[in-house]
């Protein structure tokens, strides 16, 4: 039978059957050329069945892999309510990695994703029916037994308890098994034990590599489905340089990433068939052809063309230094000149005209004679400002980092909150360092943590040396008192902002406290969030990425109608207990502190008016002094600097 028709992007089918229509609808499917030989077992984690909420879920989990990059998804859903269908089971799916399989490959398999969180508690009720049908159906239409066809997520990477450490193998292929032969199961069994990595490591080593991966890649982050980045993972190959992409070279289409070591690509629509460009070279730089292609595309995502004439590019592509991070320069230190160019695993500088002299920045790391120091200490601020950072020295992150030779930075240092913990972190090319707020000195390394569970992760290969950083040399990595607290996972009531220049910052009072405000901002079906929150103590929480439009304003109507959300950074400000009930602003002093502070944050980006703040409930045509007691004098002030 003709599939169902697909909507959106990736496209999904978005349609939700009964047992008996599935049963009909899958007997009777044309999976065509190839017809998938696995399924991958997989849970949700968010949403569960608290939050599903059908089509508005479905399409918020497509939104969700949109902003991700991804061309396609898992195959089925099954919530309380039925079967959803998403990516067609005729195609290949994105949701194990080199689990997903390949035409070149000659296998693929179906995704089925089931709505829940199942480390700790047994899959039941309508979610069990529904996925037990969904595996007997497919067992039925495909002839392959039930274990032989079933696998788990967990099954093709070791950074991952899915579907759930409670959930066991003999348990789903017993109960399917019953299932095919019209049989009362047997009792479920007690859930699973715990394994390695637990569920709070496991959160916080996939938080933290979304950390270090999302800053280079317009957002797409980290995809543990993905064949790339699990590649690159079990190679060690550090932190994405740039998005995901495609090229087409001789007709064919491929799609291609550029990590800190290599660059990884494969053929569409071949997921699972990862190739690395240093093996495509074999240490030579074609002239044309596939290879040059990639090569040109790799160094352009680091904003800097190709010179195959050069000697740092010779030498980067010789080392598998990765992709630039900025273009060639020259710096005099102590009366000397020197050229420099920064790449993601080092920087190589030579002495002008010196220019087959090529040296790493790395190999002075340690220097303690003056004059290396200071050539040492001006390549880094160099560095980390072509990396759009800045060097400080006397940053334990940054000392850390010089020691650990783990790259240039990919952002400045910030915070996060996980499970009500918050750290402060810095991703880096090969690897991120973070610590428990307020522990500045007891950094540590994602490669540290992900290596207790047995992971080879980024790329750090050699263990981690003894650290000579004096406590007393360790501060927060905060500028001006204030920092910035990255809230994991992020909102997801945004758009694009569709090429806008942010010209606009709107103001919102919201009833506290600021934990219930951020799980509603944070709600999977949630339709308003806005980029900022500043608690009553002067936190500051950011929600949505500036780069995206989120959710707060709305449109404005005239004599055209424009998209509010799209030109403007949004605010949300927590009022005191009893509001609106009482208008009493309370103590808000911190809070105006944080917010100035903000403002001129944005200010240095986006150059705005000492107009461009705006109070919402102005642009609601309210009366309501929601936000009485600001002054916003002094706030445009703060644009005025």
């Amino acid at each position: 039978m003709p599939d169902f028709p697909t909507e959106g992007s990736p496209p999904f089918i978005n349609r939700m059957l009964t047992i008996a229509e599935w049963r009909d609808y899958v007997a009777n499917y044309d999976f065509g050329r190839l017809a998938p030989s696995r399924l991958v077992l997989h849970h949700t984690y968010r949403p569960d069945e608290t939050t599903w909420r059908g089509l508005t879920t479905m399409r918020g989990i497509q939104k969700f892999y949109a902003g991700k990059g991804w061309t396609a998804g898992p195959h089925i859903f099954t919530g309380p309510d039925g079967i959803w269908l998403a990516t067609p089971m005729s195609q290949i799916g994105i949701h194990a990695g080199t689990g997903n399989g390949s035409l070149a490959q000659g296998w693929y398999s179906i995704g089925l994703e089931m709505v829940g969180y199942f480390d700790r508690v047994l899959p039941s009720g309508k979610v069990w029916e529904h996925s037990v049908a969904v595996m007997g159906e497919l067992s039925r239409r495909l002839k392959i037994p039930p274990r032989q066809l079933i696998s788990f997520h967990r099954d093709y990477t070791n950074q991952k308890s899915c579907p759930g450490w409670a959930v066991t193998k003999e348990w789903v292929w017993s109960q399917v098994e019953a299932y095919l032969n019209n049989t009362a199961p047997l009792p479920a069994p007690p859930p699973g034990q715990i394994g390695t990595p637990t569920p709070d490591d496991e959160l916080l080593i996939e938080t933290l590599l979304e950390e270090g991966y999302k800053h280079k890649t317009n957002g797409q982050g980290y995809n543990a489905d993905w064949a790339f980045h699990q590649y690159a993972l079990e190679h060690k190959l550090g932190m994405p340089m740039g998005p995901s992409a495609r090229i087409t070279v001789d007709g064919k289409v491929y799609n291609y990433q550029p990590f800190a070591r290599d660059t990884l690509y494969c053929e569409v629509p071949n997921w699972g068939d990862v190739k690395t460009l240093s093996d495509l070279l074999g240490g030579s730089i074609p002239p044309s052809g596939l290879g040059r292609a990639l090569l040109e595309a790799t160094y352009q995502a680091g904003g800097s063309p190709f010179r195959p004439d050069w000697a740092f590019h010779q030498y980067a592509v010789a080392r598998k230094l990765g992709p630039p991070v900025g273009k060639s320069a020259q710096i005099t230190v102590d009366g000397k000149q020197y050229a420099y160019q920064a790449f993601a695993v080092d920087t190589l500088y030579n002495l002008v005209p010196n220019w087959q002299d090529v040296r790493q920045l790395s190999q002075i790391g340690a220097a303690t004679d003056p004059a290396t120091v200071r050539l040492r200490d001006a390549l880094l601020a160099e560095t980390y400002k072509q990396a759009g950072t800045t060097y400080r020295p006397d940053w334990a992150f940054h000392q850390l980092a010089r020691q650990l030779a783990i790259g240039v930075p990919l952002a400045n240092s910030y915070q996060i909150t996980l499970e009500k913990t918050t750290y402060a972190l810095q991703p880096f090319a090969l690897d991120v360092l973070y610590n428990v707020v307020p522990k500045w000195s007891e950094v540590k390394r994602l490669s540290d943590l992900a290596r207790q569970h047995g992971m080879p992760v980024l790329g750090a290969a050699m263990p981690a040396p003894v650290l000579a950083v004096r406590s007393a040399e360790i501060a927060p990595p905060v500028e001006g008192g204030f920092s910035i607290i990255q809230v994991t996972p992020p909102a997801m009531a945004f758009s694009d902002r569709g090429g806008e220049r942010v010209s606009m910052v709107v103001l919102h009072a919201v009833a506290g406290p600021v934990d219930e405000t951020i799980a509603a901002m944070t709600n999977f079906n949630a339709r308003f969030a806005t980029h900022y929150l500043i608690g009553l103590d002067g936190s500051i929480y950011r929600l949505v990425d500036e780069a995206k439009a989120a959710w707060h304003a709305g449109f404005a109507t005239g004599s055209t109608r424009y998209n509010l959300n799209r030109i403007s950074v949004g605010i949300a400000l927590e009022r005191p207990a009893g509001w609106p009930a009482t208008q009493a602003a309370g103590d808000t002093d911190a809070q105006v502190r944080a917010l100035r502070w903000l403002l001129r944050q944005l200010d240095a980006r986006y150059r705005l008016d000492p107009d461009a703040i705006v109070l919402w409930s102005s642009l609601a045509g309210s009366d309501d002094e929601a936000l009485a007691g600001l002054p916003l004098g002094a706030l445009r002030e703060a644009l005025m600097g």
